[in-house]
């Protein structure tokens, strides 16, 4: 296996900010290969140059379910109102090039040690969410030939861990972890775009293959910003209020 430095993100929603921001403390660390486990668009003022800038800097991406809504592979009408209001409008921002891009994004992938899928490793096609300890110990035990399994979609970053004695053991702080190789983990890193913690700052996280040490990054953004360009574009106002308090 080749030994890399990952940086390991998810849920853009068209951040701009946030995204560039992120980007900054990529290359500042020096890492050398970066995951992206779906969602570029929705909500944010921004899907187009969000696309633009992940194709420019990695191949390695899945798709997420407000992605496939735009390419029209999942139904929206199971989105909330807000959601919904903004793939429209992002369906309206983008080329066919663009939607075509986001079409073919596959729903799960491998790399070294480890897969990655937006929402779970089973039915990854249905976007479901897991906070349970019942479902993440029916999703960890679905992990057999690789036990490591990075993933999105909630914008909450959490750990959940099955270890040798099949005991469950969840840290929704996952602030330094190191994966042994013989306990199974379901590892979400949060989000770029929109967190959901309580903490406004953008999440991402940091792998080194080699020690097998999983770290969560937090950045600062320029908020206000983001939320002008999210009134200005005339999307829901609670979005921009959102990303602020990040709830």
């Amino acid at each position: 296996m080749i030994s890399l430095r990952y940086a390991i993100l998810s849920d853009i929603h068209g951040n701009l900010e946030a995204f560039q921001a992120v980007l900054k403390d990529i290359e500042d660390e020096g890492l050398q290969k970066i995951i992206y486990l779906g969602d570029i668009v929705g909500y944010g003022a921004n899907p187009r140059e969000c696309i633009d800038l992940l194709r420019e800097k990695t191949q390695a991406v899945v798709a997420g379910n407000h992605d496939w809504g735009t390419a029209g592979k999942t139904d929206i009408h199971k989105f909330n109102s807000a959601a919904q209001t903004v793939i429209k409008w992002t369906i309206s921002q983008l080329s066919p090039d663009y939607k075509d891009f986001l079409a073919k994004l596959p729903l799960i992938r491998d790399e070294n040690f480890f897969i990655y899928t937006h929402s779970a490793p089973i039915n990854p096609q249905e976007w479901n969410y897991f906070f349970s300890d019942c479902e993440a110990l029916r999703n960890l035990k679905a992990l057999t030939q690789k036990k490591v399994c990075f993933i999105g979609h909630s914008h909450i970053p959490i750990v959940f861990v099955l270890d040798q004695s099949g005991k469950l053991v969840g840290n929704t702080s996952p602030t330094k972890i190191s994966i042994g190789e013989k306990s199974r983990f379901l590892i979400n890193t949060g989000s770029v775009g929109q967190p959901r913690d309580g903490d406004s700052r953008a999440a991402y996280g940091i792998l080194d293959s080699e020690k097998r040490i999983f770290c969560l990054r937090r950045i600062k953004y320029d908020v206000a910003i983001a939320q002008k360009k999210i009134l200005s574009a005339g999307l829901p106002p609670i979005l921009a209020e959102r990303i602020s308090k990040g709830w």
